[in-house]
């Protein structure tokens, strides 16, 4: 596996230009897009919960198609202000929160919190917003969210005419053992007054400057109780071994590594999917969440019967 890493995350000065070209700013103030009156706020109602929604649409799009982000564990809004800065005036844009999000509004003392409801809830979302089966757009799933993606795609219950898997996690990062035996005797109150201490435990290592200040700050606005439970129902989730089900054509995309997401899995999940195609789009850990958008904009000026696009065809790596 190591050997096909180092083959697939070749780039050479080219590719490195082109990157530059992708991220490059056109000169647009992006404000703050959960911020009041910026983008459209609505609620999914889904069973058990309802799900929020920002939907930006600019008056003089330059993509033909919308982008549907999914953003990863537990994410806030400003950890994606990066992604949005870049589609800003260019595409219309739906950024689509999971229920183990702060976002969320839970119903009943016993909600379905695991994986495979939340892809079930993508659906319903997609949907709901008029997506589904009656426009093309482009669904992006970033680490935690491309994982729900796949749930939904390997088990049949979620579709989309073009799906970017950015940084997909084949399993949950938190330790199983903990979330087997150690988590269900921890009350919600107790870990909530163990939260610092956890995330230094946890995360206080972390070198990537700039994943480590969003990766605090998804930690610090946690809604422990949805956490906890949507941990120890994904704690048997594994994605590895059942992907070659999956027999349509997925796009994988890495560009960085950092402590939580390992270069070496975005290769082996494009190989295991059928389908797959690994796009290696080297960027600064800064810059992460630009280049995805950068990436979904490229597929989302075309329609999704074009493919990879051109632009991007020199990213792609053989993993197979």
């Amino acid at each position: 596996m190591d050997d096909l890493l180092s083959l697939a995350l070749r780039a050479d000065e080219s590719h490195l230009r082109r990157v530059e070209e992708l991220l490059a700013p056109d000169g647009r103030q992006a404000p703050e897009f959960w911020a009041p009156g910026v983008c459209r706020e609505l609620y999914v109602t889904v069973p058990d919960a309802e799900i929020r929604v920002f939907h930006s649409r600019p008056s003089g799009p330059v993509a033909r198609r919308p982008i549907v982000l999914v953003p990863g564990w537990g994410s806030i809004p400003q950890g994606f202000q990066g992604f949005y800065e870049l589609v800003h005036g260019k595409a219309e844009l739906y950024y689509l929160e999971t229920r183990e999000k702060l976002s969320s509004r839970i119903r009943g003392r016993k909600p379905d919190m695991s994986v495979g409801r939340s892809a079930r809830d993508i659906q319903a979302a997609l949907e709901a917003l008029g997506l589904a089966g009656k426009r093309d757009f482009v669904l992006v799933g970033t680490c935690w969210g491309a994982s729900m993606i796949l749930e939904g795609l390997l088990t049949g219950v979620l579709d989309a005419p073009t799906v970017i898997l950015a940084d997909p996690m084949h399993a949950l990062w938190f330790s199983k053992w903990v979330l087997r035996w150690i988590s269900p005797l921890l009350p919600s109150a107790v870990v909530r007054l163990l939260r610092p201490i956890l995330r230094q435990a946890l995360l206080g290592d972390m070198k990537e400057t700039a994943q480590k200040q969003r990766t605090f700050a998804f930690v610090n606005s946690a809604d422990i109780w949805k956490w906890k439970k949507s941990a120890e129902a994904a704690r048997d989730f594994e994605l590895f071994g059942r992907l070659p089900t999956v027999g349509r054509e997925l796009f994988v995309v890495n560009g960085t590594a950092d402590k939580v997401h390992d270069q070496r899995h975005y290769p082996r999940i494009a190989r295991e999917l059928p389908g797959g195609r690994f796009l290696y789009v080297p960027v600064d850990e800064a810059h992460r969440e630009r280049m995805f958008a950068a990436v979904a904009l490229e597929f989302a000026r075309r329609s999704s019967a074009d493919g990879l696009p051109a632009s991007l065809a020199g990213f792609e790596k053989k993993v197979r």
